[in-house]
């Protein structure tokens, strides 16, 4: 089967319910960075699994975003190699961002 079967499994289709159904992964975990509560709605990777079964269904590897992060933030995350997600005052909340590696 391909990775790209395995989110149309009914075994993908419970773990997202079970998993967003629990009060610790209800809130988009990318707008909480940011100062925000935002209901999660999608079961997102935070590592790629790229194919790998065992990272796929790691629940260690899941967290709960909204679909806004997920089709946007997420995606340029993944292009660039890092958050631009700003906090309130507007600084990158990523220390993987290029600003938060200059040196102070």
């Amino acid at each position: 089967m391909t990775e790209k079967r395995w989110y149309d499994t009914t075994r993908w289709r419970r773990a997202v319910k079970t998993f967003l159904a629990d009060p610790d992964n209800a809130l988009c975990a990318l707008c909480q960075k940011i100062g925000r509560d935002t209901p999660a709605t999608i079961v997102d990777h935070k590592q790629p699994h790229k194919g790998d079964y065992d990272l796929f269904w790691n629940q260690e590897n899941w967290q709960g975003v909204c679909a806004p992060c997920h089709s946007a933030a997420k995606r340029m995350q993944e292009i660039h190699g890092y958050s631009q997600a700003a906090d309130l005052d507007g600084l990158p909340v990523d220390p993987g961002h290029p600003w938060n590696q200059k040196e102070k």
